[in-house]
């Protein structure tokens, strides 16, 4: 053993974990705080706990999103909050397409 410890050489024991940028962070934050805008109806801690089940994350790590108190987000966490909000995004679209589609047909009959 040299004797060197992690922090005497520069490198932090956190820094292992794979963060991403402060860019990726914020947009981050907005998928979660977007969908908890959508769910708003049900309360907002009604919204949390619906949008934390929605994206596999704590209702902790949702209200720290929605304070914009998130500091780095892992990749993996990324990876599951964009693929459920791309699946959540287009299940409302269908919906809607859905909707469009029956008030044109009522007014052609």
């Amino acid at each position: 053993m040299l004797g060197i410890s992690p922090k005497r050489a520069g490198i932090s024991p956190k820094a292992r974990f794979s963060a991403m940028s402060d860019a990726l962070t914020e947009r981050f934050q907005d998928m979660v705080n977007e969908e908890v805008r959508d769910r708003r109806g049900l309360g907002l801690k009604g919204a949390f706990r619906e949008v934390a089940r929605l994206f596999g994350l704590t209702e902790r790590r949702v209200r720290a999103c929605w304070h914009h108190e998130i500091r780095s987000v892992t990749a993996g966490e990324w990876e599951a909050v964009r693929e459920a909000r791309i699946q959540t995004l287009q299940a409302r679209q269908l919906r809607l397409q859905q909707q469009l589609d029956s008030l044109n047909d009522r007014g052609a009959a």
